[in-house]
């Protein structure tokens, strides 16, 4: 089984929270976080149902599709399991959308509700492009931009119902930590798989010392984008 910082073997509790990459999967629940606490208003409720179907929809469906195509964290979790949570996460997901695009349409604002149901639209698609491997999506910048730019944007537009440069803009500056999260990873994929590394062409670094310093820039990078998430949500309900 490849190896991850934050991997847990054995069973399929530990296996289920590992194949969650919850890490990871809190940093796009934080991009959602802050698209939603720059809108010029936001609404709780529309918060929370935002964060709830992006947990199941890409913190369980698309890492459990991802496992069902092919297998990385063991063998603990059935195919049976793992197409479970797959379509009842994914299902899930896209009711509480289907819910916010009824809600728009109902309350008169027709074109937002066609702008949002594109957007998931869009982020279905890259969901099962992405993790099915198909070679044109199967990119950094397919993810980076599926995983970190959309997530803030579709949340600050259900908030806001309209889209700014400013939020294009630092959309695309969440995306690039999604992109040097996704760079990280695989580095340290690499390195655990050959087992050391040439240090300057002569010394063989053991696979702990060569994992030292990108792991440790691989957490400093999610705590920084969750506590941003965090401190940004605590500014707009308590104020300055």
């Amino acid at each position: 089984m490849e190896g991850a910082w934050y991997a847990k073997r054995g069973g399929k509790i530990r296996e289920l929270y590992t194949i969650l990459h919850v890490p990871y999967t809190s940093m796009v629940l934080s991009y959602a976080m802050i698209g939603a606490t720059l809108s010029p208003s936001m609404h709780f409720d529309r918060l929370l149902l935002t964060l709830l179907a992006y947990f199941l929809g890409l913190g369980v469906a698309a890492h459990a599709l991802n496992e069902l195509h092919a297998r990385h964290w063991g063998k603990a979790l059935t195919k049976l399991d793992l197409t479970a949570l797959f379509v009842a996460s994914l299902t899930a997901a896209l009711v509480i959308g289907g819910y916010g695009v009824i809600v728009l349409y109902e309350s008169s604002q027709g074109y937002c509700s066609i702008v949002l149901s594109l957007f998931i639209v869009l982020e279905t698609a890259f969901l099962f492009a992405y993790n099915l491997g198909y070679s044109k999506f199967h990119s950094d910048l397919a993810f980076a931009f599926s995983w970190g730019a959309l997530p803030c944007l579709i949340s600050y537009y259900v908030n806001s119902l309209a889209l700014s440069l400013i939020i294009l803009v630092i959309g695309s500056c969440l995306s690039v930590t999604a992109a040097i999260e996704i760079n990280l990873s695989r580095w340290c994929k690499t390195i655990r798989r050959s087992g050391s590394m040439t240090r300057f062409g002569e010394d063989q670094l053991s696979t702990k010392l060569a994992l030292e310093g990108p792991e440790k820039a691989l957490k400093l990078i999610v705590v920084a984008v969750d506590l941003l998430g965090l401190g940004l949500l605590m500014w707009r309900l308590f104020g300055s």
